[in-house]
């Protein structure tokens, strides 16, 4: 899957009006027949059962634009503004991220981890390294410092190698698929599966996408710092564990939040500050709860998938507001039948994209799942 401004990539398609003509509102289509038909590593389970139909009903994806190969990036936009005197100033560091991460916190510390190796690596960084030193490129650098110790950096498959100072090669749609290793001496915004290249020069961060890499762990509240940049988190097909921060609820402007096929508990997070969200991806996880009066009307989104979890409760009512709403999966859950919403919603949903359980009808619901298939998995 890949961002480009226009949210245009092998996995989004324009979606055609009735007629057979584009629709000029240019709706977005993701499709999951190549993605996610590759996700049957993950132990214990096959290929969806649903994947196929995707590429049958809408024919091949629009090819992506390729990303450059590292031999043919630009060089990094040099920050604005000049070097910060904090660098390798430990006190000062401390109290930059201290401001700018955790919000001026006084009780927030350093001693355990994986903040207190995220920092120690920041002192380090700043001093053998000294290229990367404004305030911004010091925070960045520290919130996927932590990700990276958070989730077993040493161990990822790719990009993981903190002291070979040299290219990797990473699934990543949205960012770098050919990028240096994290935590190398190398901008952070040219690490393997980032991304902070757009039509403005701030060097701000807008993509973290390392896909089917390893990553174990849990994820870190301190993502929620880049509120002011970040478009895409995309973690899929990894072992996280735990739960999903309720404070990513304030990445206002994330417009992809992809974290399927991981090991994740607990209940989904509000949503209404997040109205440019337009795809949220988090099937076959163990997410538990209700989902409504989650704020779903508040956000722009075209694409859910909640299917393969543990949701309870109904269908929220809301989600038959979203007008621009293009598919919709949330079959093998728990939810309470016959699921079915207040009002359908506007747009007519493509046939094999309303898709329930086998106790449901609701609005245009023609593809069921029995509960044999759920038990199987995705």
């Amino acid at each position: 899957m890949k961002l480009h401004t226009a949210l245009m990539s092998g996995a989004f398609v324009t979606a055609v009006a009735a007629d057979g003509k584009a629709n000029n509102n240019s709706h977005l289509r993701h499709l999951k027949a190549d993605s996610k038909s590759s996700k049957g590593t993950k132990a214990g389970k096959g290929s969806s059962s649903y994947s196929s139909s995707y590429s049958m009903s809408y024919g091949p994806p629009t090819p992506p634009t390729p990303k450059p190969t590292r031999s043919t990036l630009p060089p990094t936009t040099p920050p604005t503004s000049a070097p910060s005197p904090i660098c390798c100033n430990p006190a000062d560091l401390e109290e930059l991220i201290l401001s700018n991460v955790y919000n001026g916190d006084i009780e927030t510390t350093f001693d355990e981890d994986p903040a207190k190796s995220a920092m120690e690596w920041l002192k380090g960084d700043t001093c053998s390294c000294g290229k990367f030193c404004t305030d911004l490129q010091l925070i960045q650098r520290y919130i996927l410092a932590v990700l990276y110790y958070s989730t077993g950096g040493p161990n990822w498959t790719k990009c993981g190698d903190a002291a070979s100072d040299a290219t990797c090669q990473v699934q990543s749609a949205y960012g770098n698929s050919e990028g240096f290793n994290w935590l190398t001496c190398n901008s952070e915004c040219e690490w393997g599966g980032t991304d902070c290249r757009e039509d403005d020069e701030s060097g701000r961060l807008r993509v973290i996408d390392v896909e089917n890499n390893g990553l174990n762990g849990k994820l870190p509240p301190e993502i929620t710092a880049l509120s002011k940049s970040l478009v895409v988190l995309a973690l899929e097909q990894n072992q996280l564990q735990g739960p999903i921060p309720s404070s990513y609820g304030g990445l206002d402007k994330l417009a992809v939040l992809d974290l399927d096929f991981n090991d994740l508990t607990g209940s989904l997070f509000d949503l209404r500050n997040m109205e440019k969200l337009q795809q949220l991806d988090l099937n076959a996880n163990s997410l538990t709860g209700s989902i409504e009066g989650l704020g779903w009307d508040l956000t722009s989104l075209k694409f859910i998938d909640l299917s393969y979890n543990k949701f309870t409760g109904t269908i929220a009512p809301e989600i038959g507001d979203l007008g621009g709403l293009t598919s919709l999966q949330v079959q093998c859950n728990e939810f309470d039948p016959p699921l079915q919403f207040v009002k359908c919603p506007s747009k007519i949903l493509a046939a094999d994209d309303v898709i329930c359980d086998n106790l449901a009808t609701f609005c245009a619901c023609t593809n069921s799942t029995s509960a044999a298939q759920c038990d199987e998995g995705p």
